[in-house]
């Protein structure tokens, strides 16, 4: 196997139906962007129509895509299910002809961006999480660290649910997105699932890096974070504060219904502001599509800015070209 050319392998079904044969002569470009948040996932394909025997796409199909190695060196053969997906959009720009076929996470369905009132009260994350799984036909996966925190009251005030839970997980610095038709709900950079397994390592060396660049702001521009909530019983507003005890602290203008919501809200702020702190972008000259966001990450024989921080996958972009094969593009920040 060490001879062997580095080969890329893809595979695309439409409503069940394998077209990878039939388009792969017409395939100019295939990427897949995958995301931690609330925002969609997203499959991009353009594919040429120059003999006009390609039938227009039709918005609303089910597209499945797979990416890997058939054969080669110093790569993982095999496929990578990366998922499923719905065309919502399609667009064609000649000559010659050619289609841009733009598909995105298939479980953002249309009801779960959709605006509407509702409040929960006395209730916990996880109960939150559940609740609205069902609603949208999911099953929830809430991790165990969260489910349990109490929630006295969440106002849902012409707020879809994915509003409403991406709201909620910035405001525990948790993941709240939607893959493989689970709702899931888990803390940022805890390095497992949402069932408590562990996310596998990524070690990444210099040699397979194709170009990388960091960068870093000034982590001492906020030495912590305050936030304020309203103490009923003593009828005036308090604050609580997280981080460190010397400097500028970044206070959050909402006011908070109740204590443990305003240091949960200034926690996860901080947080982030750590994570924030230095960011790296990176190009794979070979793909790896086993690498997905949340993956924690090793990186070796890096200058000392970048290989002396531990790392967290943040954004993949993942894509199949006829002239260049499989690269990967990520977006990683320092864990927190």
């Amino acid at each position: 196997m060490g001879g062997l050319a580095n080969i890329a392998d893809w595979r695309v079904t439409l409503d069940g139906k394998d077209l990878t044969d039939r388009i792969a002569p017409r395939l100019l470009t295939l990427r897949l962007t995958e995301k931690r948040g609330g925002e969609a996932d997203q499959l991009d394909l353009e594919v040429t129509n120059h003999d006009g025997r390609l039938t227009w796409p039709k918005t609303g199909a089910a597209l499945t895509v797979q990416l890997g190695w058939r054969q080669g060196k110093d790569v993982r053969v095999g496929l990578i299910d990366k998922g499923r997906y719905i065309v919502d959009e399609v667009a064609l720009q000649g000559p010659p002809d050619i289609y841009t076929i733009r598909a995105r996470s298939a479980d953002l369905t249309a009801g779960y961006r959709v605006r509407k009132d509702d409040a929960y009260h006395n209730t916990t994350i996880g109960e939150i999480v559940a609740k609205v799984a069902a609603a949208n036909g999911l099953k929830p996966a809430c991790a165990e660290a969260l489910a349990g925190i109490a929630v006295p009251v969440l106002g849902q005030t012409a707020q879809s649910d994915m509003a409403l839970v991406r709201d909620l997980g910035r405001r525990y610095d948790a993941v709240a997105t939607i893959k493989a038709g689970k709702l899931i709900f888990a803390p940022i950079g805890a390095g497992t699932t949402p069932t408590g397994k562990p996310i596998a390592n990524i070690a990444i060396s210099v040699g397979d890096g194709d170009t990388y660049r960091m960068s870093e702001v000034q982590r001492d521009a906020y030495a912590g974070v305050s936030a304020s909530w309203h103490d009923q019983d003593a009828a005036k507003r308090k604050t609580v504060e997280v981080g460190g005890d010397d400097g500028t602290r970044k206070h959050l203008k909402r006011t908070y219904a109740s204590e443990a919501d305003a240091k949960a809200a200034a926690s996860a702020e901080w947080n982030r502001i750590q994570r924030g702190a230095a960011q790296l972008e990176m190009a794979l000259a070979l793909g790896r599509p086993d690498i997905f966001p949340e993956a924690p990450t090793t990186l070796t024989g890096f200058p000392d800015p970048i290989q002396s921080r531990k790392w967290l996958v943040s954004e993949a972009t993942h894509s199949l070209d006829g002239d260049r094969g499989l690269m990967t593009q990520l977006k990683l920040e320092t864990a927190a």
